[in-house]
């Protein structure tokens, strides 16, 4: 075939209708590909993100409501944080904790017969609770040792009795005195 008869078969009205259609829907498949397409994926982007971001909120929002909940009982207990303070002291405060109990020996007639500080760290290596640690040895009777104990665990320091040992005194007579070892534990942060 020659130029002249592919020329009027293409330009016949049938074909020319054809070529258009054919033209529109090349040029509109290009416009979909770079026009629309990076549309669809910015939306499909922000979609995601916005899910991703309500999922954050919701974390958001559990940790608002903690904070809340712990300031709120900071608030129910602020009259009670000073007795905490004074539970647990910042500092070993070894000579209030022997001035304690020293006044509870001298109240219920206990005679103490040794007393020394044990295992003491002045060191602030890490930040949990530390001990002070009072090992005594003391004679009293069996009544006056409970009055010792109740009074001992019912201050305002915190202070546990971590070993106890009871025996009865070889010195005394027959007036049932009791020989006590004690080691009492102090705390401090």
């Amino acid at each position: 075939m020659n130029l002249n008869a592919i020329s009027k078969v293409i330009f016949e009205k049938k074909n020319t209708d054809y070529l258009y259609v054919i033209f529109f829907l090349l040029i509109f498949s290009i416009f979909i590909v770079f026009a629309i397409r990076p549309s669809l994926t910015t939306a499909y982007s922000l979609k995601k993100e916005e899910a991703d971001l309500a999922k954050i909120d919701m974390v958001y929002e559990e940790k608002i409501n903690n904070i809340t909940s712990i300031q709120t009982q900071i608030e129910d207990n602020r009259d009670n944080l000073p007795l905490i303070n004074q539970s647990i002291s910042e500092q070993p405060e070894v000579n209030k904790i022997i001035e304690d109990v020293k006044k509870i020996t001298d109240k219920n007639s206990i005679t103490i017969n040794k007393a020394s500080i044990v295992d003491i760290n002045f060191s602030k290596t890490n930040k949990e609770k530390e001990n002070v640690k009072l090992k005594m040895e003391v004679t009293t009777s069996f009544d006056n040792l409970r009055l010792f104990i109740t009074e001992i665990l019912a201050q305002r320091r915190l202070k546990l009795i971590d070993e106890m040992i009871v025996s009865k005194d070889k010195d005394s007579s027959g007036s049932g005195n009791l020989k006590v070892n004690f080691i009492i534990n102090g705390y401090y942060l």
